[in-house]
């Protein structure tokens, strides 16, 4: 049986600035690319909770900085809307560093996780101390 998709607005864009909420050394990270967008040609790509990007870490340990690592949107500013009719917001834009599998590097997560999220990459979801 599949599951009803609530309604994600694609609100980030390519090179966004996002807080990393994970213990991987990372603070800040920049979106480089989306992974697995197909859009329309000179549009710009953007993405939204649940969606995977390549980043650069710009704010952290010196061992992490300046690195291309792979990382899933957790948090996001702009509303989704459940197909229950909730709809969810939160305070910030933040992503958790993964490798390509989807698996986190981190040990832990700082903050709440949407469960979207947690339904897409089980691991995100196991590590998360609040699924919202």
């Amino acid at each position: 049986m599949k599951a009803i998709q609530s309604k994600i607005p694609r609100a980030i864009s390519t090179g966004s600035k996002l807080t990393c909420a994970d213990n991987t050394g990372s603070r800040q990270v920049q979106i480089v690319s989306v992974d697995k967008y197909h859009g329309v040609r000179r549009r710009q790509p953007k993405l939204g909770l649940g969606d995977m990007a390549t980043v650069s870490v710009k704010k952290g340990t010196p061992e992490m900085r300046r690195k291309l690592e792979k990382a899933v949107v957790i948090r996001q500013k702009k509303e989704i809307r459940r197909v229950n009719g909730l709809r969810l917001t939160f305070e910030d834009n933040a992503m958790v560093i993964t490798n390509e599998r989807g698996e986190p590097k981190g040990t832990e997560i700082k903050g709440p996780v949407a469960r979207e999220v947690a339904e897409r990459f089980p691991k995100i979801g196991s590590m998360a101390t609040i699924i919202v």
